[in-house]
Order: C-alpha cells, then sequence, then structure tokens
C-alpha cells in the first residue's frame, strides 16, 4: 500500500466573525468552520480530520466522477452518465436511489455534528435523505473505496481537493451554473433539509453568499479551477444553461466523452427522461427529505435569481462576479461581465 500523501494545502478556522455569518445560515454544527488552501474553500469543521483521507482515496481507471458547486445541476448530470453508463437500462434505475448508484464523496464531513444521533433515529426522516442513514455509520469516503468498480462518484469539493492523480486517471465531468441561480437553490435546499427549525432568511444566506461563507465556496474559483483544465482529455466541461438550452446535444456530448455510442432516438428518449418534471415524479432521483414543501429538485429554470434579489442585492452580485471574474478567462452564459471593471 502505497504511503500516504501529505496535503499540499493548509486549514484555518474562519474567524470568529466568519463563523457566526455562517451559523446564522447553518443550524447543529458545534465546531468552527474552517477555510481550505489558498482559494480558502469552507467547509464544516469535521472535514479538517477527513481531508487527508479524501486526499488520498485511491482513483480507478474506469472511474466516472461529477464535480459540481451545488445545486449546479448535479442530480441531473448523476442520472443522466449513470443511465448513459448502463444502456439505458431505465427499470433499474427506477428501482434504487439515484444516491446509492452514484454516492457522495465527502457526505459524512458535511453532516452536523448535532445531527449524528438524530439521523440515526431518524429524526425528521432524515435517514432516507441522501444516504445520511449510512454516512453516519461508515465515513462516505471509506464506503466509496470499498466499493467496487465501476464507481460513479459525486462530489461537491474542487479539485484541489481532491486527489492529485485524478484527471491523469479517471473520467472527469464538471458542471457550472450562474452562482446567482445556485444561491437561490441552495437557500431553499437548507430550507427544505431544516424545515420549521431554519432560523436563517434569505438576506442572511445572501450576505454570507457575498462574502463567499457558504460551504463549497468561493463559488467562482471553483468552477476555474475547472475551466482552467477544459483541454484536459479527462474533463468535460459544462454550463447548466446550455444543458437547458439544448439537453440532447449536451447528452451527445456526454457520451461521446463517455466512448459511448446512442442512436438519436435513444438519445431523445433519455431527453426526455430528464425533463425536470419527470425528475421531480422520480423519488429515486428527486430524494425530497420527508414531507417539506421544499423540492429536492426544483424549478430547473435559468435567472430565477431575479424574484428574489432587490435592487440592491442585484448590484452587489454584479459587483461580486465582476470581481471575482477579473483576471480569468471564464465567463458565464447568463452573466455579462464588464470588462472596464477587469481593468480597475
Amino acid at each position: 500500500m502505497a504511503p500516504l500523501l501529505e496535503l499540499p494545502y493548509d486549514i484555518q478556522n474562519v474567524t470568529p466573525e466568519e463563523d457566526k455569518i455562517i451559523k446564522k445560515c447553518l443550524i447543529g454544527y458545534t465546531k468552527p468552520f474552517v477555510k481550505c488552501g489558498k482559494a480558502g474553500y469552507v467547509l464544516p469543521g469535521s472535514f479538517k480530520k477527513q481531508a487527508e483521507a479524501i486526499y488520498n482515496v485511491q482513483v480507478r481507471p474506469d472511474d466516472i466522477w461529477v464535480i459540481t458547486y451545488p445545486r449546479s445541476g448535479t442530480t441531473w448530470t448523476q442520472e443522466m452518465v449513470w443511465l448513459l453508463e448502463n444502456d439505458m437500462d431505465f427499470d433499474s434505475a427506477k428501482r434504487s436511489p439515484l444516491f446509492e448508484r452514484f454516492p457522495m464523496l465527502e457526505l459524512t464531513t458535511q453532516i452536523p455534528e448535532v445531527a449524528f444521533e438524530l439521523i440515526k433515529i431518524n429524526f425528521m426522516n432524515l435517514a432516507h435523505f441522501q444516504g445520511l442513514n449510512q454516512a453516519v455509520k461508515c465515513p462516505s469516503w471509506k464506503s466509496l473505496e470499498d466499493a467496487p468498480s465501476p464507481r460513479l462518484i459525486k462530489t461537491h469539493l474542487p479539485l484541489s481537493l481532491l486527489p492529485p492523480n485524478l484527471l491523469n486517471t479517471a473520467k472527469v465531468i464538471y458542471v457550472a451554473r450562474d452562482p446567482r441561480d445556485c444561491m437561490v437553490s441552495v437557500y431553499y435546499l437548507y430550507k427544505m433539509v431544516t424545515r420549521s427549525l431554519m432560523r436563517g432568511t434569505f438576506a442572511q444566506f445572501w450576505e454570507a453568499f457575498r462574502r463567499d461563507l457558504l460551504p463549497w465556496m468561493p463559488i467562482v474559483s471553483h468552477a476555474n479551477e475547472a475551466w482552467e483544465q477544459r483541454g484536459h482529455p479527462n474533463l468535460h466541461f459544462m454550463f447548466y444553461e446550455d444543458m437547458l438550452k439544448d439537453l440532447p446535444k449536451m447528452i451527445r456530448g456526454v457520451s461521446a466523452f463517455l466512448n459511448r455510442d446512442y442512436t438519436d432516438e435513444q438519445i431523445n428518449k433519455l431527453a426526455e427522461h430528464l425533463t425536470f418534471s419527470n425528475l421531480k415524479k422520480n423519488k429515486n432521483v428527486n430524494n425530497t427529505a420527508g414531507d417539506s414543501e421544499v423540492q429536492f429538485i426544483r424549478k430547473g429554470e435559468a435567472g430565477g435569481w431575479r424574484t428574489h434579489f432587490d435592487a440592491k442585492m442585484e448590484l452587489q452580485a454584479e459587483e461580486y462576479l465582476n470581481d471575482r471574474l477579473r483576471g480569468l478567462t471564464l465567463r458565464y452564459p447568463t452573466f455579462e461581465h464588464d470588462e472596464e471593471w477587469s481593468r480597475l
């Protein structure tokens, strides 16, 4: 067995003020949140103990990894990839939850400290949400290490926090989405999971988001790491908005990347399966927590942030994106970057 690689990045606690901002939005965490690496990716304090094990996960040549910032079309892409890799076996896909067919690498590290025991007793039906029941029994990365090949792996971690040989060993699909829409969807995700226990307001979530203080942020750095590697033969980079615009075309692109050959009829059947109206009805994909009114799969749209942001938030979002995109070639399809801003 190869010796463990040391982490090439630092992990530091966020400041007390930053921790307070984060915990106004997220409940159940007792340890201070941490920032990882030069970009300062925010993660729960429990990540610190498992970071090295995750960095040293043994990547296999027949792995397929889907990497996203949360709420960027992850579930959509996972279901697409699973079916492309399993000969369009729709019947089997309907028999088992997506989180079992396509598990999440760092899931255990994201569970709030006070939630471990609550999940074990199935409080608010959380044990049946996204594989949490298994994740409190065995570290999610360990379950993946023990899983048979070929493995399909989901993660929200950026490339710099993942095994260093990932891109040279396995195929990786990265999906990016307009950060403003991600923020709105992240807010509703936490609202679905915590329901009546949620205390954070939309304004508080926005304040944390624009300070890059929600888990897995900063979002632009996250996407840019993959964008800069988009020419790598083992990386396929997509925008969520392009999937909305022409899903069959995007399916063909992923299929070719995975060296799969399907007819137009098969591609169109998969595209129909992947419509948001069908995914919302599919309980093995739309794995909503308990009887929450907020669905895990929401609207599947671009520009929904406009109905949530007031004029001040809209201006702050424009400033945020212009500032974070300065000096980068990354451009979101739905945001018109001010090139003058880049020269300031």
